[in-house]
């Protein structure tokens, strides 16, 4: 096979990589997003320049586009799209303004993050009335040794530690960085409260966690918020209650496969607790199998895996309490998927608060992008970069009129890209304010 002979030229015409951020521009109007969130952003201190709210915007803009840290601020400015859209403001000019939220604005930005996220899980779902929610924490590894918040975690790395709350649709609630020898379960009911005050009573509300989160001040907050809840035990807690029931439980055979076994039993026991509200007890769920292969720290005869919930047998049978808590598995993606996608491997800030503003700002761009996921692929989404790649990554020609923006691009592309315009359009918003609680109007 010959060789083709390539050769690069240039030419006049203004082409841009990102012909689809246009489609986020019309979400970010939709979703009503400055008017949720402009009023706590930072007052400027001239009256030039860009604007809070246009550099926010760019924040967004940049994540959707795949910035990975601000330095890629100046890498895509130039493109033609993002500079009619954002006026591209620099790397300098965004970590000045990550610099310059006050930690109280910081605090009630992400309160506001559940009602958008809300917002945008019933233009997917107008008729929802059950959403499953899945808290865990994840490190985030930093290699400058002078960032603050910077610990050793439970991996023996240097990292930032965040607390994550997303639903069963991958939509992400509540999102809070803190320092990185942090314990999991720190944070999560500020989390749930934030994200239980913006769910509407008729929504029943579930929640699956593992066993970082079997805490009395989480089962509390759950409980009041009328949340029913499957979440794992640590042994230490499950022994004592096997021990102390052991005459009492009936095991039964199940089909689960558990252990990589199908040779499995399942049984139920009560839980004691003092505290709860309402209540003085919850139910613990065990299944087991043989242990084939005993040692001298584990010469127990079975292998034993146990959940707690606050659901009753008729409510939820032994077996669908399992599998009902496998579903947790799917918070391992999600927190994934952010973090692959809008690369919060590592944050790029000095400071923890400059650092959670960079986030919250990539949290914001995450839920777009998994609204828009759903477009892509309407049954169940697909992760951040396919998205990227399928609907943003796009070359197309920028052509400027007096009041209008052309962009003109490949016809199979075109066609693919008018097909997920026209679901988004199909979108019914609501009044951002009504998601607001009374307490976060200014007076």
């Amino acid at each position: 096979m010959n060789k083709l002979s390539i050769n690069y030229t240039s030419f006049a015409k203004s082409l841009s990589s990102f012909s689809g951020l246009n489609l986020f521009d019309d979400l970010i109007h939709k979703f009503e997003i400055k008017i949720l969130l402009g009023n706590e952003l930072p007052l400027k201190k001239r009256n030039r320049g860009f604007s809070s709210w246009n550099k926010f915007y760019a924040g967004i803009f940049g994540f959707i586009a795949g910035a990975d840290c601000l330095d890629d601020f100046d890498w895509i400015g130039p493109d033609p799209l993002f500079l009619k859209l954002t006026n591209s403001p620099s790397s300098e000019t965004m970590g000045k303004f990550l610099r310059s939220f006050h930690a109280r604005k910081v605090e009630t930005i992400r309160k506001l993050i559940p009602a958008l996220a809300l917002k945008i899980r019933l233009a997917l779902e107008p008729s929802c009335h059950k959403i499953v929610f899945k808290m865990d924490s994840t490190d985030h590894q930093q290699y400058g040794l002078k960032s603050e918040g910077v610990a050793y975690g439970y991996r023996k790395e240097l990292c930032l530690n965040s607390q994550n709350l997303f639903d069963d649709k991958g939509l992400l609630y509540g999102f809070k960085l803190r320092a990185g020898n942090t314990y999991s379960s720190v944070d999560g009911t500020e989390l749930l409260e934030e994200t239980f005050s913006k769910i509407p009573k008729k929504i029943q509300k579930y929640f699956v966690a593992d066993s970082a989160y079997s805490t009395m001040e989480i089962y509390n907050s759950l409980i009041n918020h009328n949340c029913n809840f499957v979440i794992n035990l640590k042994t230490n807690i499950w022994k004592p209650i096997l021990t102390k029931n052991k005459n009492h439980m009936k095991w039964v055979n199940t089909k689960l496969r558990f252990f990589d076994s199908k040779d499995c039993q399942i049984s139920s026991a009560i839980y004691p607790l003092m505290g709860l509200p309402d209540r003085k007890f919850l139910r613990v769920v065990f299944i087991r199998t043989k242990n084939l292969t005993p040692t001298k720290e584990n010469n127990y005869p079975y292998k034993v895996y146990a959940v707690v919930t606050n659901m009753s047998e008729s409510e939820m049978s032994n077996e669908a309490v399992i599998k009902f808590y496998r579903r947790r598995s799917q918070v391992e993606n999600n927190i994934k998927d952010i973090k692959n996608g809008m690369d919060f491997h590592h944050f790029p800030c000095g400071t923890l608060k400059a650092n959670n503003v960079w986030g919250l700002m990539g949290v914001i761009a995450y839920n777009l992008m998994r609204f828009a996921s759903f477009a892509v692929v309407p049954d169940k989404g697909c992760f951040v970069e396919t998205t990227r790649k399928r609907i943003v990554a796009i070359a197309g020609e920028v052509i400027t009129h007096a009041r209008s923006i052309e962009i003109r691009m490949m016809n199979y592309i075109c066609k693919e890209v008018q097909r997920v315009k026209a679901i988004m359009n199909s979108v019914k918003t609501v009044d951002a304010n009504r998601l607001r609680s009374q307490s976060d109007f200014k007076t």
